[in-house]
């Protein structure tokens, strides 16, 4: 399989009737997709536009969106992806650094319908993609600093589904829900999973709540879900009847660490359910996934995907072949990036070779499990000590009045650096700090105990879940 278009467009003549995607309940068949990413590929054509132009797409209506999705990959060209009501200064900076040829914006760019009003005769004989054709240009979250830009091609979309749709057991008998921003390679890259499996895939851009899952299941019976890490942390608190969830065979957690003792509370609710822990990243897709009914712990990233090869290695790129020593986390594969997009200096700094070196840090098992342990650059030095943040945010998430938390590092003219963590109490509670660090101090090795704690309003995470340490780091600079 080249492509997932070529998926698509095989799943029509075996599937052609089979709901596809389901959208605010609106739904498109395989062989209505295969029409009309056809469709749209032969405007583009029409219009001619240069095949391997930059086209950005608006996530709006998302079956109208996958359609342009996949019908830009036919006909060659590239999408960049961009969040529903985006805010101006974001979208022009994807624009000054992509220079797209056409933008599908609802309120003030091309509109979708004119580019997928079906055709009497269509084309039928384009060329497939291929595979090595670049396909997609993803931002990354910006979580560690700036956002950069991510070139993926035909074959690597291919892979991470491969890698998904294996690692979590996705097949043409699967119906997925999910509300990942799909914008983001943790939303759409489940979209591609399905659709290359030959299953159903529902689609919202409603947040998450259990009254939502509810009506859904109830109308179309889904067997899977894939959630981010925080909506899972509501699911498992909420009170909910048990045949809410009647029929759900697995959940996904697609992003993020798992919250301290969310695996057992997990079982404790939802028995017969199997909970998959995925890992992964922009430029390289999922290549780690825990079944946590194998293995409990929440720091898991699991064992290594279908086409995934993980290595760790050592601060003189030395493969590391002992069981629990800390390493850089590598990993070669079809799935990898092509590279950052223009940026060829930056691309050589994290790829040499067939490896793709990762930000995280991480070390394995006896048994070929993998575990996290920290973001390179968050680990904090106290007068030599290595403290790793989230051993810290985790014993903080004990405390019966903290509703999330994370530490982070800040210059000390003694120590070097000291631990700072920054709180957000739950709903009705006061904000004692003092009370909070007697507790810490009885839990905590002094080295590792925060100097210094601050409460704030609401802990910053992206779309997806994740930590922004940075902005949080930066907030401790301004308070100073």
């Amino acid at each position: 399989m080249k492509s997932i278009v070529e998926a698509v467009f095989e799943n029509s003549n075996v599937f052609p009737d089979k709901n596809a995607i389901i959208y605010n309940d609106t739904a498109i068949t395989y062989a209505d997709l295969a029409k009309r990413i056809k469709t749209f590929a032969l405007t583009l054509k029409l219009k001619k536009i240069t095949k391997g132009s930059r086209i950005m797409l608006e996530a709006d209506n998302l079956i109208s969106y996958f359609c342009a999705f996949l019908g830009c990959h036919l006909y060659g060209c590239i999408v960049v992806p961009f969040e529903k009501n985006i805010s101006i200064y974001k979208f022009q900076n994807i624009f000054k650094k992509t220079k797209p040829k056409l933008v599908f914006m609802k309120n003030n760019g091309e509109n979708y319908d004119e580019y997928l009003q079906l055709q009497e005769e269509i084309i039928s004989h384009f060329i497939l993609p291929k595979s090595d054709a670049t396909c997609t240009i993803d931002s990354t979250t910006g979580t560690t600093g700036a956002p950069s830009f991510v070139a993926h091609t035909n074959r690597s979309l291919v892979a991470a589904a491969e890698n998904l749709a294996a690692g979590t057991n996705i097949t043409s008998d699967t119906i997925l829900f999910t509300n990942i921003p799909f914008d983001l390679v943790a939303g759409y890259r489940r979209v591609m999973a399905i659709l290359m499996q030959g299953g159903t895939i529902i689609v919202t851009h409603d947040a998450f709540s259990v009254e939502q899952i509810s009506l859904i299941n109830e109308k179309y019976h889904f067997n899977h879900m894939s959630l981010i890490s925080s909506d899972l942390f509501l699911l498992c608190d909420a009170d909910i009847s048990e045949n809410i969830l009647d029929g759900i065979q697995s959940i996904e957690s697609a992003t993020g660490e798992l919250p301290e003792g969310i695996i057992t509370k997990f079982y404790q609710r939802f028995p017969d359910i199997v909970l998959y822990n995925v890992y992964g990243s922009t430029e390289s897709g999922c290549i780690l996934i825990n079944n946590t009914r194998d293995n409990y712990s929440e720091n898991c990233l699991g064992k290594p995907a279908c086409n995934a090869q993980i290595c760790l290695i050592d601060e003189n790129r030395e493969e590391i072949t002992l069981p629990g020593k800390y390493g850089y986390v590598t990993v070669s594969g079809g799935m990898n990036m092509q590279g950052y997009y223009r940026k060829k200096d930056l691309t050589e700094q994290i790829m040499y070779g067939d490896k793709l070196i990762l930000n995280d840090i991480a070390y394995f098992d006896d048994r070929g499990y993998y575990y996290f342990v920290s973001r390179v650059g968050d680990i904090i030095n106290v007068n030599g000590h290595k403290v790793i943040p989230l051993d810290i945010e985790r014993v903080a998430l004990n405390y019966h009045m903290i509703a999330d938390c994370a530490c982070v590092a800040k210059d000390d003219v003694r120590y070097g650096q000291i631990p700072v963590l920054f709180v957000q109490y739950k709903e009705g509670c006061e904000a004692d700090t003092d009370q909070l660090m007697d507790y810490l101090k009885k839990e905590l090795e002094d080295y590792r105990t925060p100097k210094q704690i601050i409460p704030i309003q609401k802990i910053p995470r992206t779309a997806t879940g994740k930590l922004m340490r940075k902005s949080l780091s930066l907030i401790e600079q301004h308070s100073e």
